[in-house]
Order: C-alpha cells, then structure tokens, then sequence
C-alpha cells in the first residue's frame, strides 16, 4: 500500500557556468502580437540578490498587537521584476515604460517570466488554493 503522506520530490534544478566559472544568465523568447505581428520578447531569469532586493521594496512588515502584519505592493513587484527580466523589446524597457503596458500584456509577461524563473514558486501557490 501507497504512503499517501510522502511529500513529493522537489524537482532538481539545473544552472550553467562557463569556462570561468561564472553564471550564465538564462533567457526565454516569449511571443507578444504588435501593430498585429508577432514579436519575440526576450526574458533573463534575475538573480536571486536583484529578486530578494525587489521584494523587500515591495513588502512593508507592522507588527500589530505583537503579530507582524505583511503587505506586499503586487503592482510594484511586478512592474520591478519585468523592468530588470525584460532585456528586449520594441517598447521602453523601464519600470515606467511597463506601467505604460495593457494590463494584460504585463500580466501575461509575468506569467511567463513566472513560469520560467519561478516555477516552483509558481506550483507551491498552486498547492495552497488547492
């Protein structure tokens, strides 16, 4: 009989270095439709110091009656994150340009980036409105 209660194998995650030893970035084309043509936008995954960086612009921790209280500005975290993992696109490439961008261009942008540069991030969420 199956162990129900095993948790599930963490996926190894797998990284390249070059002849000197340092990181090779990794990079994903994703395509967007503009001016009714489909284009490639380049995305890099950031590094984990930029990642941490960004995230703690975005969070603000109060402790109230002795229990912290965490709030994370999503609108900020993501126009953060897009404007550093986008390396090429027709458009301006700042966090001002990706506020410029429909909303549903710089949400499925971040689903992509998501799924690429943070996949198991992306599944343990997945788990938790399960």
């Amino acid at each position: 009989m199956e162990d129900k209660s095993e948790k599930p194998q963490n996926k190894i995650p797998s990284m390249e270095i070059d002849a000197k030893n340092r990181i090779v970035e990794q990079t994903k084309k994703v395509p967007l439709v503009i001016n009714g043509k489909e284009i490639l936008i380049t995305l890099k995954k950031i590094h984990t110091g930029v990642r941490n960086k960004i995230r703690e612009e975005c969070t603000d921790v109060k402790v109230l009656g002795g229990q912290p209280q965490i709030k994370v500005n999503q609108s900020d975290l993501q126009e953060k994150i897009l404007s550093k993992a986008i390396i090429d696109a027709p458009f301006e490439i700042s966090i001002d340009g990706i506020k410029k961008l429909p909303p549903e261009v710089s949400d499925y942008l971040q689903e992509e980036y998501d799924n690429f540069a943070e996949p198991t991030q992306k599944k343990n969420s997945e788990s938790e409105e399960a």
